[in-house]
């Protein structure tokens, strides 16, 4: 809505010529169009000569301090575009605007961080008030009494601006002068205003710099910076720039477009056609960044016989100086060091050539598209909390706010880093940290010089320009993206990078449970997990858990860790877990892992492609396990690169023979179709004069909530053992125990139950090889097997499909569900090495004509998680991935092949994803891909290879 009525606003479309939608959206109200076009025009401080809120507000005066007025409560940049009538109609200077800026927020007793980053950074440059200073003003404050408060607080700010650095080749205007100003001023600085009231605006290069800045400083001049269509600039690592909070104004979002995408090769108005942003918006852009000195002007224009002062002239800052507060009172006679930072002398005129030659030579590579390696938000952080270095962190503060760094200032930040990454006495957290920046200098060292020009993005920098800018960007100077690893979940590479060849997580879905619950459906092979949607609530260890005293929680928003070393990250007790489970599932969906039996499990890293690795131990590893061969060849790992997360929980886990190749979830039935009716345990009772066996004389369970008590209330000798576990010998026990009690068929139809009673699932009168032979003509795809331990067990049919011995398909397709007591009770643990010919027989959607006997081998190693991209937590796993990947990008056809694998891995793991939310047959289509990634539908858990609706047992 009003995105539409903007747009009329900025097209200057007058009420009568509105289109009728847009008029229904304002209520037909001419007024209403008014009021929108005054408050759009303040809030984008948009000139009022030539906009159309000249039509609603006729006094122009009044109109401009409304604006200041408005933009100081914003807290907004000081609208230099409209310096012309704010310093020359309203005689508000910068330097008058920011102190009202500070002295409002030391009323309001702010945080100095409510102050935005660009505000800030100006207040600094001008008024020399940081952090530091902004503190100590408020605690003065704090002493003063309420009667003339806000007189009182500008007593304490300073009077005069600070010695700014200034560049030849600016333009000084004139501002708003009276006679009572000019009566204290020499004969020098009367002549130059003489000569700005008589032909206007001068090159500040031609005029005496001390007569400039005494001007300036005195507020009867202003600075303006020119910027015209033709021109370059360069953005070096940032300094003096202060990281407070991102306000969101206009002007804000342009400055940080801007900066990702600007480089010393594209001029202005290339920039504007890619942001499709009007061109003097980014000329707005770019002035203020080269009067603030984010910027450099490539190609400045020329100073015509300059004037010798400038020779040393403050032309660059020295931020350090910056946090001193400049003197309340303003004394000519003072000593020029304390008024002023130290002098730097200008560039040689020969050096400025060489370097307009440097340019001229790099400009001639313009035409070469670039590789951009993607970050996150995550690298950037660790690089600024580590302290490493002062300069490393200049370059880490301009990763994160630029959100880019170019080939051309890498050179630099390569310095730095090799000035940390051999520090042996960086320990504890900030080895974490340094961890970082060594695979990052590693990553730069072995890609720059074969992939060069090599640019730094960072992928938040990317989403904030909108998918269509996001898009002519790419196209227009990049060939290929390059991902870091583990990515955090806003980062989504795969998005920030295109329709560009993509080495790294494609699908949105890489950075949330769906991808591990993915790969352990693709691999058949992975620990037990459950996928918890939002408001469920686990009230025990779950069935499939047992045993388990380290469990994994990741909730929904959890963020990746640039650590990969040690014990599995976020491993706690099971009660810890269940615990902080249910905390998370009220805000989202979980994913809860199993990942040690007696300890955190131990990590593993495996780089793909195989063939990156030539170590023995990692050759036979990919040949061996059958998990990572299904990955390799599913994903197609041979033509990218990464690695796969390998853990070692305590136990040894089967790999599914043949996994299914599609997820089918069981639709839940109701009781009453499966079971019929339950009766108390007093009625239901089976007469010892009915039956020849006394064994038959027992009382059946009734099944209460869909769950039979795997505890029963009554002594039997077939009872589940009370805490749920059991040892190997008595496994085997049982199930010969279990083989001895089969039923004749010289059992007479008598000694059965009734139509009305249940099945006895604790009784002895049916084994588990007289159900698998009754059963084996009509067997579905549902296994009797403890492979799928989170079935309703309760399920079962009733006791007329025993009675005769030619079945209904219709009726006995029920008893699939049917459980065993002997594989209900015996634990994962024990069935690993007794049932491995039962599970193959088992397997869901399996054919069981054909058998891998080296599939079903128990593995050491269990999946974990698998990461596309150059990981930056471990050096030697990244050198080898880097060498690997400067090989492979030197194939030109393999840049194709990358985007055909993105697009099947895409859209295979939307329809795993599509699969996990609905029933077979239920009218779902596929799951349609978004901004968001869709959250689960149901509870999901995986076990022994395979992916069912978890039943809350």
């Amino acid at each position: 809505m009003e995105d539409e009525i903007e747009e009329c606003v900025r097209k200057k479309i007058q009420w009568a010529k509105l289109p009728a939608n847009v008029k229904k959206l304002l209520g037909d109200s001419s007024k209403e169009y008014e009021r929108y076009i005054f408050e759009f025009s303040i809030k984008n401080q948009l000139r009022y000569r030539g906009s159309l809120v000249r039509t609603v507000q006729k006094d122009e005066r009044k109109y401009y301090e409304t604006l200041v007025h408005s933009s100081i409560q914003r807290l907004m940049l000081y609208p230099y575009h409209l310096a012309d009538m704010i310093v020359k109609g309203l005689r508000i200077t910068p330097f008058i605007y920011y102190v009202e800026v500070v002295a409002l927020l030391i009323e309001l007793e702010k945080s100095y961080d409510t102050m935005p980053n660009f505000t800030a950074a100006d207040c600094l440059r001008l008024l020399g008030i940081g952090r530091n200073e902004y503190l100590e003003l408020v605690a003065k404050s704090r002493s003063l009494g309420r009667r003339g408060r806000s007189k009182a607080i500008r007593a304490l700010l300073p009077r005069v601006p600070l010695n700014i650095p200034m560049q030849p080749w600016w333009r000084i205007e004139l501002g708003y002068v009276l006679e009572a100003d000019v009566k204290p001023l020499g004969d020098q600085e009367r002549g130059l205003i003489d000569l700005l009231i008589d032909r206007g605006s001068q090159t500040a290069g031609t005029l005496d710099y001390n007569v400039v800045k005494t001007l300036y400083r005195r507020g009867l001049i202003y600075l303006d910076v020119p910027i015209t269509a033709e021109d370059r600039v360069s953005v070096p690592p940032l300094k003096g720039f202060v990281m407070n909070r991102v306000a969101g104004d206009y002007f804000e979002t342009l400055l940080y477009k801007v900066f990702v995408s600007i480089d010393e090769h594209t001029t202005v108005a290339e920039l504007a056609a890619v942001l499709q942003v009007e061109c003097g918006l980014v000329k707005q852009a770019v002035s203020l960044y080269c009067r603030l000195g984010f910027a450099q002007h490539l190609q400045p224009p020329r100073v015509p016989n300059p004037h010798a002062s400038w020779r040393t002239a403050l032309t660059q800052p020295l931020h350090t100086q910056y946090s001193q507060i400049s003197p309340l009172t303003f004394n000519p006679n003072m000593e020029e060091e304390v008024l002023q930072m130290e002098p730097v002398l200008m560039k040689e005129p020969s050096t400025s050539k060489q370097n307009y030659q440097d340019m001229n030579d790099a400009s001639s590579n313009s035409g070469v598209k670039r590789v951009a390696l993607l970050f996150d938000s995550t690298l950037a952080a660790y690089l600024m909390m580590g302290n490493l270095s002062p300069d490393l962190k200049t370059h880490a503060v301009t990763l994160f706010e630029v959100g880019k760094i170019c080939d051309e200032s890498l050179d630099s930040l390569l310095m730095e880093l090799d000035k940390v990454a051999g520090d042996p006495e960086i320990e504890g957290e900030a080895a974490r940290y340094l961890a970082a920046a060594a695979c990052l200098r590693r990553t730069l060292r072995i890609l720059r010089p074969r992939l060069r020009p090599l640019d730094l993005l960072r992928c938040e920098a990317l989403h904030a320009l909108g998918a269509p800018q996001r898009s002519r960007l790419l196209q227009h100077k990049y060939r290929l993206a390059v991902s870091t690893a583990p990515l955090c979940r806003e980062a989504r590479a795969g998005l920030a990078a295109g329709s560009l060849p993509h080495i790294g997580p494609a699908p949105p879905e890489t950075s949330t449970p769906w991808m591990r619950l993915y790969l352990y459906h693709v691999a058949g092979y992975g620990p037990p997990t459950l996928l918890l949607k939002k408001g469920t609530v686990v009230r025990s260890v779950p069935r499939l858990l047992l045993g388990f005293s380290r469990l994994v929680v990741a909730w929904w928003g959890a963020e990746s860790a640039l650590d990969g070393a040690g014990g599995a990250p976020g491993a706690l007790p099971a009660a810890a877990a269940l615990q902080a489970a249910n905390s998370a599932l009220r805000r989202g969906p979980v994913l809860l892992q199993a990942v040690g039996v007696r300890q955190p499990a131990k990590l593993k890293h495996v780089v793909f492609p195989p063939e990156a690795d030539k170590s023995p131990e990692t050759s036979a590893l990919w040949a061996r396990h059958a998990g990572l061969r299904r990955l390799a060849s599913r994903l197609r790992l041979s033509r990218s690169v990464g690695y796969v997360t390998l853990a070692d929980i305590g136990v040894k886990l089967l790999i599914c023979a043949r996994p299914p190749p599609t997820v089918q979830l069981v639709a839940p039935r109701k009781m009453k179709d499966v079971c019929g009716m339950a009766k108390p345990i007093s009625e239901v009772s089976i007469s010892s004069t009915e039956s020849g066996d006394k064994s038959d004389d027992k009382r059946l369970q009734s099944p209460i909530e869909s769950h039979f008590a795997v505890t029963p209330s009554t002594d039997s000798k077939t009872s589940s053992p009370a805490n749920g576990f059991t040892t190997v010998e008595g496994g085997q026990l049982l199930r010969e125990e279990l083989d001895n009690l089969g039923i004749g068929d010289s059992r007479s139809k008598e000694s059965l139950p009734t139509s009305d009673d249940l099945v006895p699932i604790h009784s002895s009168s049916t084994s588990v090889e007289d159900l698998k032979d009754k059963s084996k003509d009509w067997r579905s795809k549902e296994s009797l097997s403890d492979d799928t331990p989170t079935k309703d067990f309760a399920k079962v049919s009733s006791i007329e499909d025993l009675k005769n011995k030619e079945f209904d398909f219709e009726k006995d397709k029920q008893l699939s569900d049917l459980l065993s007591p002997a594989e209900e009770s015996i634990s994962m643990f024990t069935q690993l090495s007794d049932k491995l010919t039962e599970m193959a027989e088992g397997d869901s959607g399996v054919d069981t004509a054909h058998t891998d006997d080296e599939a079903c081998k128990p593995e050491k190693w269990t999946i974990l998680d698998l990461q596309f991209g150059i990981p930056l937590f471990d050096e030697v796993l990244c050198e080898k991935i880097c060498n690997c990947l400067a090989d492979r990008i030197a194939e030109p056809e393999l840049l194709d092949k990358i985007k055909e694998d993105n697009e099947f891995l895409c859209s295979d793991v939307l329809k795993f994803v599509s699969q996990c939310q609905y029933y077979p047959g239920e009218d779902m289509g596929i799951v349609k891909r978004g901004t968001l990634v869709p959250l689960p539908r149901k509870n999901l858990a995986f076990e022994n290879g395979r992916i069912s609706e978890w039943s809350g047992k």
